[in-house]
């Protein structure tokens, strides 16, 4: 059996349970929520460079929850033309009123972006993420899931402002074929290792959508399949991540920022190495009305060109320039054209997007 049919197995009967829980039992709060997108990518570069002129992608990403008293329950499943995989998995149990325990797969708290969005196409407001926050099977250079446990607190300050913490530990992703791989909750024999993430989040208002944020995160990243890590000499990396992030809304103008320090411990056969680079980007959103929205980001990184870690990565994106316009329509639904200057170690290139997206129901 393989392992995508096994994942889907998994997610139909965890479906089912709390369902059946509720025939059983008095009723629980329970939500499913469908997030359809799709649409074409087009990349002006020459077959040489290695990279797919054209393509057309679908998804479609499925989110279930259930709430009943203090138990909690999260799953997500994500089937596109690129992949079919479990994203997330999460049992949860609330510990007093502003405290919540999960035991699970779950994406990286470190992660700003992802933890705001996860695969929710049509929540983001741009059709692609910053190389920060990508995910692993989509070009990310930073482990974005962990498989263990969190905690999340968050604590009243004066007024209605407030401070939330989110502690996680669990399985990391391994060094892959110029890609990480996150662990795969149906082969606890997997080489992955343990990663700590911690997030710490100011809330000006805890009803509001603002924050500022400082993330904190340590891996041991194992090679397991890298070819290019093969010839370095690598054996793993012990890597250290410290960044800041911005979400700012005033008015009709959204900022998304952040900043990342990425320090590496290569562990080598022969002779251990330490590099490390930064990364940066800087979103502006503009509300021209209710249906309208222009949007840009710029992308950059500093001291890649002297990073082994960095190099693992090929088709990384060192810098970006993008420009975008959304179009949102009937009910929930959105049309979204984006234009960029993208940079790899590899190659410079111009690059559109067109991308219908929607939530159901």
């Amino acid at each position: 059996m393989t392992t995508h049919i096994r994942y889907w197995i998994i997610f139909v009967v965890a479906l089912m349970t709390p369902c059946n829980a509720v025939q059983a039992e008095s009723e629980g709060q329970q939500e499913l929520l469908f997030f359809l997108s799709g649409g074409p990518i087009y990349h002006h570069i020459s077959a040489e460079d290695g990279l797919q002129e054209n393509n057309f992608i679908l998804s479609a990403n499925v989110i279930y929850s259930y709430l009943k008293d203090d138990f909690r329950f999260l799953a997500e499943y994500i089937l596109s033309t690129e992949e079919s995989e479990l994203e997330r998995f999460e049992l949860g149990w609330q510990v007093g009123e502003d405290t919540v325990g999960w035991v699970g797969r779950f994406h990286s708290p470190s992660r700003y972006w992802n933890s705001a969005y996860h695969h929710g196409q049509y929540l983001q407001t741009s059709i692609t993420r910053p190389l920060i926050e990508k995910f692993e099977d989509e070009g990310g250079i930073l482990p974005s899931h962990v498989s263990g446990l969190m905690l999340e607190t968050t604590h009243k300050l004066q007024g209605s402002a407030g401070f939330q913490a989110i502690f996680s530990f669990g399985a990391t992703s391994v060094i892959g074929d110029h890609e990480l791989v996150p662990f795969d909750l149906l082969d606890a024999s997997s080489k992955h290792k343990a990663a700590v993430d911690i997030r710490l989040a100011y809330l000006p208002d805890q009803l509001g959508e603002d924050q500022y944020g400082l993330v904190l995160n340590w891996s041991n990243l194992v090679v397991d399949g890298s070819e290019i890590a093969e010839q370095q000499g690598l054996q793993r990396v012990e890597q250290s991540i410290i960044g800041a992030y911005v979400d700012k809304h005033r008015q009709e103008w959204r900022i998304l920022a952040s900043l990342a320090y990425v320090a590496n411990h290569m562990i080598k056969q022969v002779e251990n190495q330490n590099d490390s680079f930064f990364m940066a980007y800087f979103q502006a959103e503009h509300e021209l009305n209710p249906d309208w929205k222009i949007f840009g980001r710029v992308e950059d990184t500093a001291d890649v060109d002297n990073s082994e870690y960095f190099k693992l990565f090929p088709n990384a994106v060192t810098e970006r320039q993008m420009l975008g316009l959304r179009f949102d329509f009937y009910k929930n639904h959105a049309l979204t054209v984006e234009f960029s200057k993208v940079k790899t170690q590899s190659a410079d290139f111009d690059q559109a997007w067109l991308q219908w997206s929607a939530v159901l129901p």
